[in-house]
C-alpha cells in the first residue's frame, strides 16, 4: 500500500483535498476560479495508479479538447497537479516522484495537443496563453 493511501480515509477524501489544495492554490496565485472537476478526475485517476492517470488524460482529451476554454481549464489542473504531488513529496507522502513527473509531462503533452488543435485560432491561443501564464 503506497504512503498516500495510509494518509487519506478512502479515494474520495484524497480527490476532494487534492481538488480543494489546486482551487485554492490557483486563487491564491491570481488566477480565476476553476469552473471544472478535473483535477478531482486526475486525483481519483492516481489513487489507482499510472495507467489509470494516462487513460483519464486521454478520455479527458477526447471529450473536451473541442472546447478551448475547458481545455484550458485541463493544462492548468495538469500543472497544478504536479505541484501537489510535489507539496506531497515534500510532506514525506513516498510515491509521489512518478506523479510530479507523470502530470508535468501531462502538461506539456496537453499544451502540445492544444497548439496543435488551435495553431491557427488566435482567440484560443491568446487565452490559453492568459490563463497559464
Amino acid at each position: 500500500m503506497s504512503n498516500v493511501h495510509q494518509n487519506f480515509k478512502n479515494v474520495f477524501s484524497y480527490a476532494a483535498g487534492v481538488e480543494k489544495w489546486c482551487k485554492d492554490s490557483f486563487k491564491s496565485w491570481g488566477g480565476s476560479p476553476l469552473q471544472y472537476t478535473f483535477c478531482n478526475d486526475f486525483a481519483i485517476a492516481d489513487w489507482y495508479g499510472v495507467q489509470s492517470v494516462n487513460e483519464t488524460y486521454d478520455r479527458i482529451k477526447k471529450e473536451w479538447l473541442s472546447d478551448y476554454k475547458a481545455f484550458t481549464e485541463v493544462a492548468i489542473s495538469l500543472n497544478l497537479l504536479s505541484w501537489a504531488n510535489d507539496q506531497m513529496r515534500n510532506q514525506g507522502i513516498d510515491g509521489r516522484d512518478e506523479f510530479v513527473e507523470l502530470y508535468s509531462d501531462l502538461y506539456y503533452k496537453a499544451r502540445d495537443d492544444f497548439y496543435d488543435k488551435y495553431t491557427d485560432n488566435e482567440e484560443a491561443t491568446d487565452y490559453f496563453f492568459e490563463m497559464t501564464d
